[in-house]
């Protein structure tokens, strides 16, 4: 008995050691664009209400015989494998010798960063043909059916590991004579599409949207719209799944995206009779979530409470001027703080490429209703780290992967405890050093952000 008390008070000491040590965990996804196979046949967004897919598989960029889909895995791996390293102590000692390589702290936080890749695999490796009726299951951002059941795709698996931080790293595409480079992707949040719903009503003058500050930014992907029509079609997106046609200022019925929030798994999905209601607001001309008439829509929900929340402000919309955002909130902050890592990190460890100029510059973001930004619980840093048919671009995203999966991976660690640079660092673009206020997440009132993304 007497040897079970000493037992049992050696055992409580060495736990409260342990927890004196209070090493914070933070979980980290990175997720690899694109993956799937090209079909002729839409394969991709499926969608309840029509019980149809509502496009084909958007496989990525291509340029000659280089593939984003591949490219972007290779160093999601390699980057992967090195925030692994946080989650033993052994592995610890040789991830602060990266940390050493970007920073001339002598100290460094101790923390855990848990890593997920939200694919693992291309489809060219599942041994099937492209035309395959199952070659895009794994690929997939949207549930699907499957054997008469629907299955969790990219994003609802995102959401399950209930993570702090997303990266997601795709190539763009250039054009002739684009000077390439590395951009942020934004998603805007209630506030910016209200504003945009409300000049279709005639409550607010056309002109407010120059008054936006993601006005310069906007992505056209329609032929001959500016900006201004773009941000209305993705504004009818975002509250109805349809485009707006910019001729009628009425849904382009050709153009449906379906409601994107109720076709993946989380606790903000509305109950499962959503589809009839649906169906009948549309059909009879109904006021609800659902309606296709911008004067019979109310926003109603565990959805769009979720979007009116001050934790959806902060994420999406808030500016933060002492940082020199203007916009984004803390997904723009993320992004380009890994950006400027990547720029950072290249130059630190490949001198030569600055004095060559083989490294491009981070320009302009790109916003649009994107629905990974969107759709997760999570800060979301969405990057095009190159533009695929420039030369210099593909040349580092092919030659110095393992550089640019330290960078990322330095920057992700910065993001969540803050990190002094070297103070000899004479180039462009460079990192602020920040972390990002995970705590005021973690800590709110509503309970852990983070955690409530799935019942």
């Amino acid at each position: 008995m007497k040897n079970l008390k000493f037992f049992l008070i050696f055992f409580l000491i060495n736990c409260l050691n342990l927890n004196a040590e209070d090493i914070k965990i933070y979980r980290v996804v990175v997720d690899p664009g694109h993956g799937g196979a090209p079909k002729k046949s839409n394969d991709d967004k499926w969608d309840p209400i029509t019980k149809q897919y509502l496009d084909v598989y958007n496989t990525g960029m291509r340029y000659k015989n280089y593939y984003e889909d591949v490219i972007v895995l290779q160093i999601a791996k390699k980057l992967y494998q090195i925030l692994k390293l946080t989650e033993t102590e052994d592995g610890w000692k040789k991830f602060e010798n990266i940390l050493k390589q970007f920073s001339s702290q002598e100290k460094f936080q101790r923390i855990i960063i848990k890593s997920y890749l939200s694919r693992t695999t291309n489809w060219q490796e599942r041994g099937l043909p492209p035309e395959h009726k199952n070659i895009n299951d794994p690929y997939r951002l949207f549930d699907y059916p499957k054997n008469k059941k629907i299955q969790p795709g990219r994003i609802s698996y995102i959401n399950s590991l209930k993570p702090h931080l997303v990266v997601s790293i795709h190539l763009n595409p250039g054009g002739p004579g684009h000077p390439g480079g590395m951009a942020a992707v934004l998603a805007p949040g209630y506030k910016t599409f209200d504003l945009l719903r409300k000049i279709t009503l005639g409550e607010e003058k056309p002109e407010a949207f120059n008054q936006l500050p993601w006005a310069p930014f906007w992505l056209v992907n329609e032929r001959n719209w500016n900006k201004f029509e773009m941000a209305m079609a993705d504004t009818w997106v975002y509250f109805h799944g349809f485009r707006w046609n910019k001729d009628t200022k009425k849904p382009w019925l050709e153009k449906n995206r379906g409601i994107r929030y109720n076709m993946i798994t989380w606790r903000y999905k509305d109950k499962p009779d959503w589809v009839e209601r649906a169906i009948k607001q549309r059909k009879e001309n109904l006021p609800g979530p659902y309606a296709m008439d911008y004067k019979l829509f109310v926003p109603e929900g565990p959805f769009w409470d979720r979007e009116r929340s001050e934790l959806e402000y902060w994420r999406r919309e808030q500016p933060i001027p002492n940082l020199n955002i203007a916009f984004g909130g803390d997904n723009h902050l993320a992004s380009d703080e890994l950006l400027r890592f990547i720029q950072y990190g290249l130059r630190i460890q490949k001198p030569e490429l600055d004095k060559q100029k083989r490294i491009s510059e981070i320009v302009d973001p790109f916003v649009s209703t994107y629905g990974l930004p969107t759709l997760v619980n999570a800060i979301c840093a969405y990057l095009e780290i190159a533009h695929l048919d420039v030369e210099r671009d593909r040349e580092f995203v092919i030659k110095y992967q393992n550089e640019i999966a330290r960078s990322l991976a330095v920057g992700i660690y910065s993001l969540f405890t803050g990190l002094e640079l070297k103070k000899d660092y004479q180039g462009p673009f460079r990192p602020r050093g920040v972390n990002v206020d995970f705590d005021k997440y973690i800590k709110h009132k509503d309970g852990n952000y983070f955690e409530l993304v799935v019942e």
